[in-house]
């Protein structure tokens, strides 16, 4: 049996009548009492804009902190199910979002990073109706390295899903290693016959977070009349950081 929460929530209105509207609805797995009480003005946990539908469902959920959420934000179908979730950083997306359907099967999981002020789909997972992967659908990745390396050289790989069709196209990976407290180098890491492995450079023990990216550079043809056609180069990159640890092997 779901366990009752009763969290008074308050909302700004421009209004000085103070009215109260309560409803419930299901937050994080749990029947939440919600209560709108429109003569205060701070608010902690609310429906983020105070808005729900006809049946009095909340539209969204979330912890506000000076008007914004500021910690998971839960969107909501009619039918009180939850349609999305994820963390909000800036008014933004950020990290692993999941995304449900009105029976509240899960369809994708999709991480979004913020870059240049904008949100951007770094990696998506998409399921069928039984939660298997649908991988024609998806891209994404799995890095594979230690939580423990050594000082000097290191191999690192991942595991790829590709949902891009081109005509032809190379990989590669970036990373970001550090020789020396002054010298920081971006080493290029050429991705042939699917073996996904790249080097890592640790110059000193302790901990190390290890930034790289994944990058599919995409040839394309597209036809502009019966007999002729252009190309077409562009970029995919996928980012990565890890924190490890660093551990002197002369010890």
């Amino acid at each position: 049996m779901k366990k009752l929460i009763y969290i008074l929530i308050s909302v700004i209105l421009f209004n000085c009548k103070s009215e109260k509207n309560e409803i419930f609805q299901e937050y994080n797995g749990q029947l939440v009492k919600v209560e709108f009480d429109d003569s205060k003005i701070d608010s902690t946990f609310t429906g983020y804009g105070g808005e729900h539908y006809p049946n009095g469902n909340l539209k969204s959920l979330s912890y506000i902190k000076n008007g914004i959420p500021t910690d998971t934000l839960f969107l909501y179908y009619e039918n009180g199910k939850v349609k999305e979730k994820g963390l909000i950083k800036n008014n933004l997306p950020i990290g692993w979002w999941t995304y449900y359907n009105e029976k509240g099967k899960l369809t994708e999981k999709s991480e979004w990073l913020i870059l240049r002020d904008r949100s951007y789909k770094n990696q998506s997972i998409y399921y069928d109706q039984n939660g298997k992967i649908k991988h024609k659908n998806s891209s994404f990745f799995y890095l594979k390295i230690s939580d423990t390396i050594q000082v000097g050289k290191n191999i690192a790989s991942f595991d790829y899903n590709s949902n891009i069709n081109v005509y032809d196209k190379l990989m590669y990976v970036v990373i970001e290693n550090q020789y020396k407290e002054d010298k920081i180098k971006l080493d290029t890491f050429g991705i042939e016959d699917d073996d996904y492995r790249f080097g890592v450079f640790a110059y000193k023990k302790g901990r190390l977070k290890i930034k790289g990216q994944i990058v599919e550079e995409l040839y394309e043809i597209k036809k502009i009349g019966n007999d002729s056609a252009i190309g077409t180069i562009s970029n995919h990159k996928k980012y990565f950081e890890k924190e490890v640890y660093v551990s002197d092997k002369n010890n």
